[in-house]
């Protein structure tokens, strides 16, 4: 596939994404080898419903957080920040380029998940959003992250010390619902109304409306994306 070269920094990920054919097979066959088998096994729903889900907040994450550490290291930011655009647009296209992209290559495993698994359009459209605004989460971690490190390996560290958390209030590998401080953390969490929608995709049964999974991420997704995209001075500043 031939594909111009970049004249913004956002397209070099489409560049990247899309220039190599090999690359780009790999990239949408990893996920079908992940998620698909789990989809025709007999797991538990909840178990089906947190590896898909954990495929894509790790995606989400690692993506965002190494790819910029990289730039980084290759004086790429620093040429960026250069440029007339303002910081903050630049953060809000990575953002929005990177969680489209990644959405792409979720999106083949998620069609066969719920074509083997019977699921209702409303869940289907439902997860899949779900799964939407929870890649903008991780991406937002992503580039959070990377305004603390340049290194590609602490990417992973940090990102384990923050998404761990997360999970497990989520409701990700849980036997019972959250009670208290955790069911109150839990509705300010994107992932756990994904891991709703997925749950009720392989065919459990949800007490979360289908509205509040439309709502909510998109309420919380919203802030968290205002706020890393003020870290833009800081992320194209330069690192000693």
């Amino acid at each position: 596939m031939r594909i111009n070269p970049p004249d913004a920094y956002w397209k070099k990920d489409v560049v990247a994404f899309f220039g190599r054919r090999f690359a780009l097979i790999i990239k949408m066959i990893y996920p079908i080898a992940l998620i698909v088998p789990v989809s025709v096994s007999s797991i538990p729903p909840e178990f089906a419903a947190a590896v898909v889900g954990i495929v894509a907040i790790m995606a989400g994450t690692f993506g965002a957080g190494e790819t910029l550490t990289t730039d980084l290291n290759d004086g790429i930011l620093m040429r960026v920040a250069l440029t007339p655009v303002r910081p903050q647009r630049i953060v809000f296209e990575v953002l929005a380029v990177n969680a489209v992209l990644d959405f792409l290559q979720l999106l083949p495993p998620l069609l066969i998940v719920f074509l083997v698994q019977g699921t209702a359009p409303v869940w289907a459209l439902a997860a899949a959003f779900g799964v939407f605004m929870t890649l903008v989460a991780a991406n937002c971690i992503g580039i959070f992250i990377a305004n603390f490190t340049t290194s590609p390996a602490d990417v992973l560290l940090y990102a384990t010390a923050i998404l761990f958390p997360l999970i497990y209030v989520s409701g990700f590998f849980r036997n019972r619902n959250p009670e208290g401080v955790l069911a109150v953390l839990r509705d300010f969490v994107p992932f756990a109304y994904m891991n709703d929608a997925l749950q009720a995709a392989f065919g459990l049964a949800t007490s979360t409306p289908v509205a509040a999974i439309f709502i909510f991420p998109t309420l919380i997704c919203a802030v968290m994306a205002a706020a890393v995209c003020l870290t833009g001075p800081r992320l194209l500043s330069p690192r000693m």
